[in-house]
């Protein structure tokens, strides 16, 4: 009876066994990933409309709003009504967030 038993156990074992590489090649891989893609640079070029220092953004006459993040130094004292500024900035959650800003102060007339 203990011989019927070991049989039993070694040809579970061995079928166990044998079909691993069957199993190994039934399951999927994980999905590709695409490489991780930088973001687009964009360039913008306009007139300052307004400046919302609490938000830190900047509202072009057209409407078009950036943000300013830290890494962007501009003199506070620059960033005025009438300026011309000229931007390169990229998409972010749903953002224009500057990269780079050359602000031009306002013409006196």
């Amino acid at each position: 009876m203990k011989n019927m038993y070991r049989r039993l156990a070694t040809a579970v074992a061995l079928s166990i066994l044998a079909s691993a590489p069957a199993w190994a090649q039934m399951t999927p891989s994980a999905p590709k990933q695409p490489p991780a893609m930088k973001p687009e640079t964009k360039e913008i070029q306009g007139t300052i409309k307004s400046v919302d220092r609490t938000k830190k953004t900047l509202t072009l006459e057209d409407g078009t709003t950036l943000a300013l993040p830290a890494s962007v130094q501009v003199a506070p004292d620059a960033l005025k009504k009438g300026a011309k500024v000229s931007a390169t900035y990229e998409e972010q959650g749903g953002q224009r967030v500057v990269t780079s800003l050359h602000v031009q102060p306002p013409s006196k007339s």
